[in-house]
């Protein structure tokens, strides 16, 4: 879409050339509307006005070195000619970046440049300068005027669209693409309500969601709590039962066996842990340790503070003696234990253990309740995602999905790296009522 607007912009900039009698030239308010076509609306203006800012120090810089040319530089001199343009970039740039506009540096060098290169000997000076400056001003408010047009459409602002992270919104590069955070940020300004639902904390969310601004909260550690991004803090914990935390913990320690135990102090998650026994529970310490969302803690969890979830990693058959134990206690049927593959380190498992309460179907239900949204569409590539897509009216699998999943029957979409689930949120989004049933 930016490709095409900045067609119309170059094309209208060359239209409001003919209409002005052909006065001017069109090319630099063709070199205008292309630097300025922007994004984001709110760019825009914000560019432009940086744009024009810039034009009007490059045009009176411009004018002032033409008149200094003509008092004391000869004309059959253009090597003193071009050394003194060129000397003269240093302060244009130096000053915009003084003035804290540094966006403006290039706008102002290019009308500058114009003017101080391109002029005639027997043009007048002021007259010249104020041509160049119109054209670049047509140019940079053609852009503005382009970018902010849209035709009207209908948007599904009453829709809750959830997604996975990994494999699903995230490319092979474990990235958004930049085409998905531009489109997830122009639907959001626009009142989508889209989330993302997570194992991961926020010490490895924050970065991933880099530019991307989403404002329903996220829905972090397998339900366990909510995630406002906007303002760096946890919202909707749903804790343990303080003794149901102790047994848990106490069916590691008779094992000798480490567990990283999840806490929420002032908004700062905290993990504790006993010691480190394998080499993955060293390289998830050493990765995370120095991360400033989360503050790792060598001893036991304090009396005083509410248990999130515990997760432990080691190999499978330890991992799987630790659930069987773990299921015997009369306090089983209060928690969650979810038990998956280490996929970077084969032969490992993680297992995790949250209150019964948290849960990200429930999660889902309840942020649909509290937005007051009238369906749920949801997208996953894990058989993990299987109770998040169950709980959604429209349910998505990405092609790069696992196969169980896949088999779950639920329609497919393109892979991740193709962009998938934005351009389906983005269909759903400005679907007409009746276009999916």
């Amino acid at each position: 879409m930016r490709i095409f607007k900045t067609f119309i912009a170059v094309y209208l900039c060359f239209l409001i050339y003919l209409l002005r009698g052909e006065q001017g030239s069109p090319f630099y308010s063709a070199i205008a509307a292309i630097l300025c076509m922007q994004p984001y609306v709110s760019n825009s203006f914000k560019v432009a006005m940086n744009r024009t800012l810039g034009t009007f120090i490059g045009g009176a810089m411009g004018l002032g070195l033409l008149i200094f040319e003509r008092s004391f530089i000869p004309v059959d001199m253009p090597m003193l000619q071009y050394l003194v343009v060129s000397l003269c970039v240093i302060p244009l740039i130096y000053f915009t970046v003084a003035i804290k506009k540094p966006t403006a540096s290039y706008i102002t060098c290019v009308v500058f440049l114009s003017i101080t290169v391109t002029h005639g000997a027997d043009v007048n000076p002021l007259i010249f300068t104020i041509d160049r400056i119109v054209d670049t001003l047509i140019g940079i408010f053609v852009s503005l005027g382009v970018n902010a047009f849209h035709l009207p459409r209908r948007r599904n602002r009453k829709t809750l669209f959830v997604t996975n992270l990994d494999g699903s919104l995230l490319n092979s590069q474990v990235e958004i693409s930049s085409y998905s955070r531009i489109k997830l940020n122009t639907m959001i300004r626009q009142g989508a309500l889209i989330t993302i639902a997570t194992t991961r904390s926020a010490e490895t969310l924050l970065p991933l969601l880099e530019g991307v601004e989403i404002k329903v909260p996220v829905i972090m550690m397998n339900g366990a709590v909510w995630y406002d991004l906007q303002k760096r803090s946890y919202l909707s914990c749903k804790k343990m039962n303080p003794e149901v935390a102790k047994q848990l913990i106490d069916v590691f320690e008779k094992r000798e066996l480490n567990c990283f135990t999840h806490t929420i102090i002032n908004d700062v998650l905290h993990v504790y842990y006993t010691r480190l026994i394998n080499p993955v529970e060293e390289k998830i310490y050493h990765s995370k340790k120095r991360l400033p969302e989360q503050s790792y803690v060598c001893g036991e969890v304090p009396n005083d503070q509410s248990v999130l979830s515990i997760m432990a990693v080691d190999q499978k058959a330890t991992i799987v003696q630790v659930k069987a134990a773990i299921m015997k206690l009369e306090i089983a049927s209060a928690v969650n234990v979810e038990c998956y593959p280490d996929d970077q380190h084969p032969g490992y498992y993680f297992i995790e253990i949250t209150s019964r309460e948290a849960s990200v179907k429930n999660a889902i239900m309840d942020m649909k309740a509290r937005y007051a949204t009238d369906k749920v569409i949801a997208f996953g590539n894990d058989i993990r995602n299987a109770a998040m897509l169950e709980v959604a009216d429209f349910a998505y699998v990405v092609e790069n999905a696992s196969i169980e999943l896949k088999e779950m029957g639920w329609p497919q979409i393109g892979a991740n790296d193709d962009d998938a689930v934005v351009k389906t949120i983005s269909r759903h989004f400005y679907a007409k009522p009746g276009s999916f049933k």
